[in-house]
């Protein structure tokens, strides 16, 4: 049985660490001088390159942690550090980590899709939650979906969102997303502890 509460439980994190209001500020900057055509297809390839990425890892991540022998509470403790890392760049620069590399051609990919969207942060996430059962696999891919739609209508219409809330509207948003993945962050190393006993 489907249970809102337990699929907001999925969405809100994901929708945290994917950021779409970050990362329309920094498809802004990368994509300013590009026409029309152009940035359709570094959208195009953005979205579909990460979804992607990270349904590979909903789908097969345990298994890729069960072959080379890593648990799920030492996921959970590194894919805190990396979400608390990123909460924290979030919160002081007001901005999404960035990261150069790849040809302007292929900048949907590099660094779009990946690490921006599909990035070491959400791919932990991703492989944590589906510890959790399969019903969150299904929760995990509805909330995929519902967000790089979100992602695709926001590169989309990058020129109006940026008008709308202005790049000081804009940072203030992924301080405030940067707050909430710190949170969650913190969150995971705990349930990491008490699963090996160190914390009651």
């Amino acid at each position: 049985m489907i249970s809102l509460v337990d699929f907001f439980k999925v969405f809100v994190p994901l929708f945290v660490v994917i950021d779409p209001f970050g990362s329309v500020v920094i498809f802004i900057s990368l994509t300013g001088e590009m026409d029309a055509g152009e940035r359709k297809v570094v959208t195009k390839d953005a979205v579909i390159y990460g979804f992607l990425i990270l349904a590979f890892f909903a789908i097969f991540g345990n298994s890729i942690l069960y072959y080379f022998g890593i648990s799920i509470e030492a996921l959970e403790i590194a894919g805190g550090l990396i979400l608390l890392i990123m909460g924290i760049q979030m919160v002081r620069e007001g901005d999404r980590p960035k990261s150069a590399g790849g040809q302007e051609k292929d900048i949907g990919i590099v660094p779009f899709a990946t690490p921006l969207l599909a990035g070491p942060g959400a791919i932990s996430l991703v492989i944590i939650l589906m510890n959790e059962g399969f019903i969150y696999l299904l929760y995990t891919m509805i909330s995929l979906l519902a967000l790089f739609a979100i992602v695709y209508i926001f590169f989309t219409h990058s020129g109006r969102i940026f008008r709308l809330f202005g790049g000081k509207g804009l940072k203030v948003i992924t301080r405030i997303f940067g707050l909430l993945l710190a949170g969650f962050a913190i969150q995971y190393f705990i349930l990491a502890l008490t699963a090996l006993h160190v914390i009651p």
